[in-house]
């Protein structure tokens, strides 16, 4: 996994999360502004939780992800995302963190 966090100052980074969407998944400007203030919310929240100020690492991928989807505060900012660009940006997050989907048992 990556060791680096994702703060506000470097989402727009080279090669960031803002790069992965941009280039990666085709969002625009407008639709990159979007995901930009969503995902800082989020980044805020892991602050709040975890009481530091360093950004989002790695490890707290699911803590971010439990208050898009669970919390009613992270879901309103969650659901400012299209729906169909929702998994492009939980996809672009998990790439920024090296994070890699299960590989899944052949039946």
């Amino acid at each position: 996994m990556e060791k680096h966090h994702l703060t506000p100052d470097n989402f727009d980074r080279e090669g960031g999360v803002r790069h992965i969407l941009r280039y990666e998944h085709g969002f625009g400007h407008d639709d990159l502004e979007r995901a930009k203030g969503v995902v800082l919310k989020g980044i805020e929240h892991v602050e709040y939780k975890t009481k530091t100020t360093s950004g989002m690492g790695a490890h707290h991928f699911d803590t971010a992800m439990k208050y898009f989807k669970e919390n009613p505060e992270g879901k309103a900012e969650w659901k400012k995302i299209p729906e169909h660009q929702r998994p492009h940006v939980e996809a672009a997050l998990k790439q920024h963190f090296g994070i890699s989907e299960p590989e899944q048992a052949a039946a």
